[in-house]
């Protein structure tokens, strides 16, 4: 007996071909047994999270509804649920905040009604993220009280710290300094109990942001310093390029404009690797700030229209998309 590869169709179907033994009086033009399985909706849910890894959001995305249509159909609210927030995840991220809202919210009122699920504490967090955005803030503090709530429960040491920081640096935004700067601490040192370097990178990244909101630059400094020797041993580009960012600006404010100039090119660099032309145009922006405190006028000039380039260039792509979603106009008199 012969199995084929299978493959995955954009149906959601596989096609599963058995070919039977050849004995005698049977020839090899006889037709093919064929079986087809439809997949369930926990393999839908994987395979869109192999494509969200990648940051392939449509493949994710198209991979996830077929998972929420699956599980609403088999009646499996908790699939339905994960499914969902993982939806709403790839839309905050895209900045479609509203829609995010509206997906998580359904989450949520899934979650209520079965058993408890690492994905809650997620759609908790999420809609925290999400709802601070779009100015909630007394919705996003309690959505991360809860969030924290339910990774400790569960013992989620990095669930737990996430939640932490996001409602520590809210607790500090809004003037509770204190109490912002304690959840900070703990969770820098409960990374520190737990050695993992990851969680200490983000919790000191989280206390120079918090001093940087308290106009505490020389502290913010101290502490994206020591994020940056953390990742000089763990090299991620993303952190690196947005901690070498803050601290250009930090060294304009203080008068080191050639370090900040130096930190705006790395940041130049890093956000050119990445593909990241926000992140690009706001360094070029920086870097030329520096020359122009620096005397250097025409590389300031150079470093503004490069910067000027790519804020224009976004503008066209915008303008072209919503171009193209508007009716043609009617010619008919």
């Amino acid at each position: 007996m012969f199995l084929l590869p299978h493959a995955i169709t954009p149906f959601f179907t596989l096609l599963v071909l058995f070919f039977a033994w050849v004995t005698p009086g049977r020839s090899f033009d006889q037709p093919a047994v064929i079986f087809v399985r439809t997949l369930r909706g926990d393999e839908l849910l994987r395979i869109g999270e192999i494509h969200d890894v990648q940051n392939h959001f449509p493949e994710a995305l198209m991979y996830y509804e077929q998972a929420v249509e699956t599980f609403r159909i088999a009646k499996q609210r908790q699939g339905q649920a994960t499914a969902l927030t993982r939806i709403g995840s790839i839309f905050e991220r895209q900045g479609r905040r509203e829609a995010a809202a509206i997906r998580l919210r359904d989450a949520l009122s899934l979650f209520s009604k079965v058993p408890d699920s690492p994905a809650h504490a997620d759609a908790l967090l999420t809609l925290g993220r999400v709802s601070a955005w779009l100015g909630s803030r007394e919705d996003a503090s309690r959505l991360f009280a809860q969030a924290m709530d339910r990774y400790g429960r569960s013992h989620n040491v990095q669930g737990l710290g996430s939640a932490r920081i996001q409602l520590g640096l809210m607790r500090i935004s809004d003037g509770q300094t204190q109490e912002g700067l304690r959840l900070l601490n703990e969770t820098f040192e409960d990374a520190q109990s737990h050695r993992d370097p990851g969680q200490m990178l983000i919790a000191s990244l989280a206390l120079g942001d918090g001093r940087w909101i308290m106009d505490d630059l020389e502290a913010a400094g101290v502490y994206y310093e020591q994020s940056l020797a953390m990742i000089e041993q763990r090299p991620q580009a993303s952190m690196e390029a947005g901690l070498r960012y803050r601290l250009s600006a930090i060294y304009g404010v203080t008068g080191q404009q050639e370090k900040g100039a130096e930190f705006s090119r790395r940041a130049v660099t890093l956000y050119q690797s990445m593909r990241d032309s926000s992140g690009e145009a706001a360094a070029w922006s920086q870097l030329a700030s520096h020359q122009q405190a620096l005397g250097q006028n025409q590389q300031a000039e150079e470093s503004g229209q490069r910067a000027l380039s790519i804020y224009k260039q976004k503008q066209l792509m915008v303008h072209a998309i919503h171009s193209s979603a508007d009716p043609p106009i009617s010619s008919a008199n």
